[in-house]
């Protein structure tokens, strides 16, 4: 059932990505005021403004902090497919949505389509570095179970 390349070290590399991604979450909840929820939205309209489909191949954590999602194409999204997507109720979906936008981290186009904004961007600067050590704890993880199966 487990990647062969990722068994022998399972329980080590779990341990480790659990402590990682536990202080993600912890940050993550702490930037949308206690509700994760609210992150959880935020973050799938983000996925969907920013997708790795049409993320440039190269760019620097500057150049994301300081740049503007306006220039890469958002794939579409919506309340009710928010709410599909993440099983959280529909209502509950468009409650938050309506938090979202008037913290400008979100606003509406056309059919009800929902992007986030450069405000997001702007607003959640820190939780962007906490992505960071996030990947970089990660990465490092990784790195070192490589090198001792190189052994």
């Amino acid at each position: 059932m487990t990647s062969g390349k990722f068994d022998t070290r399972f329980g080590k590399l779990h341990a480790l990505h659990s402590d990682a991604f536990t202080r993600y979450l912890v940050e993550c909840r702490h930037a949308c005021d206690g509700d994760l929820d609210l992150f959880l939205i935020m973050a799938i309209i983000g996925e969907r403004t920013f997708s790795a489909l049409r993320a440039p191949d190269s760019m620097s954590h500057d150049e994301f902090v300081t740049g503007t999602v306006g220039k890469i194409e958002p794939q579409p999204i919506n309340l009710q497919s928010i709410a599909d997507f993440s099983g959280i109720p529909r209502e509950t979906v468009r409650r938050k949505l309506e938090l979202l936008i008037g913290r400008g981290w979100v606003q509406r186009g056309e059919h009800g389509y929902v992007t986030a904004t450069d405000v997001a961007n702007h607003d959640l600067v820190e939780l962007t570095s906490s992505t960071v050590r996030y990947l970089a704890a990660i990465e490092t993880m990784l790195e070192r179970r490589t090198a001792r199966s190189d052994r």
